[in-house]
């Protein structure tokens, strides 16, 4: 299993993240336990060597 951290601007917002969903004009992480976040922005980078996905907003 790969989980993935989320950083926007460069920090980090969410650890184990397991769904990333584009919705209308936001983006929608949901981690391993269930917990979702909504972030403004656009996702710029998925780097699965270095288990990072990075939003810019």
């Amino acid at each position: 299993m790969c989980n993935l951290n989320l950083y926007l601007n460069d920090e980090l917002v969410m650890e184990d993240v397991m769904l990333v969903e584009k919705r209308g004009d936001k983006i929608v992480a949901t981690d391993l336990f269930g917990e979702s976040k909504e972030f403004q922005g656009e996702i710029v980078k998925v780097d699965l060597n270095n288990n990072r996905i990075l939003i810019r907003g």
